[in-house]
């Protein structure tokens, strides 16, 4: 077949349902409603065409093979939608010889998703139900695509030899009948909504004007306009392998959230990421991206927390049960956040460590001043004191337990552990003013003697004895009541060669190589 010079390379067509179901067709092929005894077939029952199923299908999406029964004809049978259009034929290649007799004509032949004819007889069912327009897709050697439209398409039984006795289009040439479409376009339906390379799912760009236009030219899949051009998507700015197209405007995040891409005027940009260790990779109302956890605040990649964690049984809740340094932040302190060493594997961990010392070399003098003792001093490894202001607002937010470890000069190693501990302000010089019920193997309540004391250092002097300045005498910060009452605890007295403090044991060595204070919130079970 040619077209002006033209060779067909394909040829479909297609018929669709008309909204003028039920009417009869006059002679100049337009419809009047007051005479229906012009179709043969009027049964309502079931599905009758591709118009019908998409109709009645939830999805709203008939193409592909269905299974549809015309009013009249004697059973069910497989067709092929495009949409709401029901293929009559289809013709693309020479795989199906369509050189046949009457028989093959009549029933139909080849395969309905493939090149076929879907037969006479089915076609005079189908087009005596109501009104129907018919569409045929036209393409050519040289690649030009096109189609035609008839206003109505109707064929009568086989006692009438099949006879075409409707076609709404006339007196056209076929030549100036078909409208041809661009370079990589396709005949298809009038869409107000135009997917491109800037907008490829076709939501937000809906001005496009069909008006009493139900064929157009349109973009075939993979292919998106740009411009007044259909394109294949690869070849749109904004194409990512495996996402598709995204859209201008828009971010794409991968999904393991390990890279974004944005497209921006046409340009996609790529960053790789990786969410923070405090951030799970998850999708939100529709929208993948790193989320910073519960407790954590920030755009995912950082997420710093919010929870305001008062002391290492807080870390060892909200953060992390390692051992180590942290950041807390008492409540009724002034000076903010410090950071702290949290002791997260003994006794059930979330202590908070504030006094260590350890027989060393290089360790840490304990030796210091008032304002010294107030502000803390050293370093884990070392040995430090953690500072009295900070043992003070640690202390005064609540009930807390003290545990100290202790190992003597014959290396053996005990605990002493009391269920309430607190002292008090500066204004108070640090009293000691909470000490609960003694627990442990050290042997004996040594630290009961300093309850209720006040604490001193070597240029403070605020202990029971009038006549001796204990702190100065041994070099230590310390809670000093009576002079004889330091030689059943000190832990903080002056280095000697082969001991760090002083704990009375009467089945062993009062002399330490040791020392570890550490507070945690009074535990209830």
């Amino acid at each position: 077949m040619e077209l002006e010079g033209r060779l067909c390379r394909f040829l479909f067509l297609y018929l669709l349902a008309a909204q003028r179901s039920g009417a009869e067709v006059t002679q100049d092929n337009t419809v009047a409603a007051s005479d229906t005894s012009y179709f043969f077939y009027q049964d309502q029952s079931y599905p009758r065409d591709c118009k019908d199923i998409l109709d009645q299908c939830s999805t709203k999406n008939a193409t592909g093979a269905q299974v549809i029964q015309p009013n009249g004809y004697d059973a069910p049978f497989w067709i092929f939608c495009s949409g709401d259009w029901t293929v009559i034929q289809r013709r693309s290649d020479s795989l199906i010889d369509f050189s046949r007799g009457w028989d093959d004509y009549r029933d139909g032949f080849g395969f309905i998703n493939a090149n076929h004819w879907l037969g006479n007889k089915k076609l005079a069912h189908l087009t005596n139900q109501k009104t129907y327009e018919l569409r045929i897709d036209i393409g050519t050697e040289s690649g030009l695509t096109g189609f035609i439209s008839y206003g109505s398409f109707r064929i009568i039984d086989e006692f009438s030899d099949y006879s075409l006795v409707s076609v709404g289009r006339s007196n056209d040439t076929l030549e100036s009948a078909v409208t041809w479409c661009p370079a990589n376009t396709i005949p298809g339906s009038c869409n107000r909504c135009i997917a491109t390379c800037a907008d490829p799912s076709g939501i937000v760009d809906c001005s496009n004007d069909c008006g009493d236009i139900q064929q157009t030219c349109i973009c075939p899949p993979n292919y998106l306009m740009n411009g007044t051009n259909c394109i294949r998507q690869e070849d749109c700015g904004c194409y990512k392998e495996g996402q598709g197209v995204i859209a201008d405007g828009v971010s794409y995040m991968a999904a393991d959230c390990s890279e974004r891409c944005s497209c921006s005027s046409g340009v996609l940009t790529c960053v790789s990421q990786s969410c923070a260790q405090d951030a799970t990779c998850k999708e939100v109302n529709g929208v993948r991206d790193c989320i910073c956890n519960e407790g954590f605040e920030g755009d995912g990649l950082i997420c710093p927390s919010i929870r305001i964690n008062r002391d290492c049984y807080d870390i060892m809740r909200y953060v992390s049960t390692e051992s180590g340094e942290y950041s807390i932040t008492p409540s009724g302190g002034t000076d903010g956040s410090f950071n702290v060493h949290c002791n997260m594997t003994i006794d059930g961990g979330g202590w908070t460590v504030i006094q260590r010392r350890v027989l060393i070399s290089s360790r840490q003098d304990f030796n210091q001043d008032w304002d010294t003792y107030k502000s803390g001093f050293g370093s884990y490894s070392r040995g430090f004191w953690i500072g009295n202001e900070q043992i003070h607002h640690l202390t005064n937010q609540g009930d807390y337990e003290l545990r100290i470890d202790m190992v003597n000069q014959d290396h053996s190693a005990y605990y002493a552990k009391y269920d309430l501990f607190r002292i008090n302000a500066e204004s108070d010089k640090y009293k000691m003013s909470g000490l609960g019920s003694f627990t442990g193997t050290a042997g004996y309540n040594a630290l009961s003697y300093h309850h209720n004391e006040y604490f001193s250092t070597p240029d403070r002097d605020y202990d029971d004895y009038s006549s001796y300045h204990i702190a100065d005498n041994y070099d230590s910060g310390w809670w000093y009541g009576y002079y004889y009452y330091y030689y059943y605890c000190d832990l903080n007295w002056m280095y000697n060669d082969d001991d760090v403090g002083y704990w009375y044991n009467p089945s062993g060595s009062n002399y330490l190589i040791y020392t570890e204070m550490k507070i945690r919130p009074r535990q209830t079970n």
